[in-house]
């Protein structure tokens, strides 16, 4: 199979990720936090240096602000659920995730909260006159944001938009779902109150795994209560992170994958992850350039571009592209991608949605060449 699907979820993932997954399943027995014994405090560890290479990775402060969640969607819910009160304000970008428009819908309807949006240029450029003026008027509560968006690959300028956030002392809450690993990220010089992203993306990480990572000053409700492992003699919740929003047992196996994942990437390093899938996405986009019948819907700036590649194909619906290279075994994705108000933007939801190409750091020339080709004898069979 040809897997050009990496945007959903990394494939394959991070060598040493499947043995270490299974040796944990056969010789790590116990839950974190619970017992004494070797095997969980073993456990306990592994969760431990998670969070410690995390802050590294990311430059971030205090390794106890980071959060264990399942997936990004997960992290997205805490933070929104948690943080936003009724009748608040919250301003968003355009390009938002249904993992952020549902539970921001869900509070419509339930805490009467109102939602802006920050104006987008055609080139996926803020307009930050816009930005600026909407967050000194008065009315904004909090700013959520999409760092790049999972249907054109676009890169948000992240330190702009948290400077014009810090000078109003409006909360950023960052979903960076599909940035986190692919680029590199220095939170000490940019200013946010939460980051959610999951570990089976760019992290190249085992699903049922994810971070919300929070800023001191910037607590919320816990999102679910339980057993910690901590404080078990009171039926109150602790009060402390991470205690305070991880109750009941963790993704054990899920995390013993993300810690080989993380020491993979952070010996490979981010840096040359980035200049690798660089040198596809061009090859890509270079190779799809040369097809008129294509129409993509992507930035083609690569410093603006992770690799998330959305078009369409004069002649021919979506899913009868996506279904066409399936046979071909050649994985894709197709439809909107649970983002209806990104296809909004770029006028493609009337159309069912794109045709997405994500390919990774494992992606070579030679599966790239044999898509385009693919599609070519898609296409021209179709005009014949």
């Amino acid at each position: 199979m040809i897997y050009l699907d990496n945007a959903a979820t990394s494939f394959p993932k991070a060598p040493g990720v499947a043995e270490g997954v299974a040796w944990q399943i056969n010789n790590v027995a116990g839950n974190p936090g619970r017992a004494s014994y070797k095997s969980s405090l073993k456990i306990d560890s592994v969760i431990c240096d998670v969070r410690e290479k995390i802050v590294e990775l990311l430059k971030l402060e205090d390794s106890s602000q980071v959060i264990i969640t399942h997936n990004a969607t997960h992290a997205l819910n805490m933070v929104i659920l948690g943080s936003i009160k009724p009748n608040e304000t919250i301003l968003i970008s355009p390009l938002e995730h249904n993992s952020v428009m549902r539970p921001l819908s869900f509070l419509q309807q339930n805490r009467n909260i109102k939602l802006e949006y920050y104006k987008l240029g055609k080139d996926f450029t803020p307009d930050f006159e816009d930005l600026t003026e909407k967050l000194r008027s008065g009315s904004i509560d909090k700013v959520i944001t999409t760092v790049c968006s999972n249907v054109t690959g676009t890169i948000l300028p992240l330190q702009e938009i948290s400077k014009i956030c810090k000078a109003n002392k409006i909360p950023l809450i960052v979903d960076a779902s599909q940035l986190v690993g692919y680029e590199e990220l220095d939170f000490s010089t940019i200013s946010v109150s939460a980051i959610c992203f999951p570990g089976h993306k760019g992290l190249l990480a085992p699903s049922g795994t994810g971070i919300l990572w929070l800023a001191k000053d910037f607590e919320i409700d816990p999102l679910y209560f339980g057993g910690t492992g901590s404080r078990s003699g009171s039926i109150l919740q602790p009060d402390f992170t991470p205690d305070k929003y991880e109750s009941g047992t963790v993704n054990i196996s899920g995390i013993y994958g993300l810690n080989i994942a993380l020491d993979y990437l952070m010996k490979e390093s981010v840096k040359k992850v980035r200049s690798t899938k660089n040198e596809i996405v061009e090859y890509l986009l270079t190779k799809m350039n040369e097809l008129e019948e294509i129409i993509i819907y992507s930035n083609q700036d690569l410093a603006r571009q992770i690799g998330v590649i959305s078009f369409n194909c004069v002649g021919t619906t979506c899913s009868d592209v996506a279904r066409f290279l399936d046979k071909q075994d050649i994985a894709v994705r197709m439809g909107l991608h649970c983002s209806p108000q990104a296809h909004q933007f770029i006028n493609t939801l009337k159309l069912g949605g794109t045709v997405r190409l994500s390919p990774s750091y494992f992606t070579t020339k030679t599966e790239i060449d044999i898509t385009i080709n693919k599609l070519k004898e898609m296409i021209y069979g179709l005009n014949n």
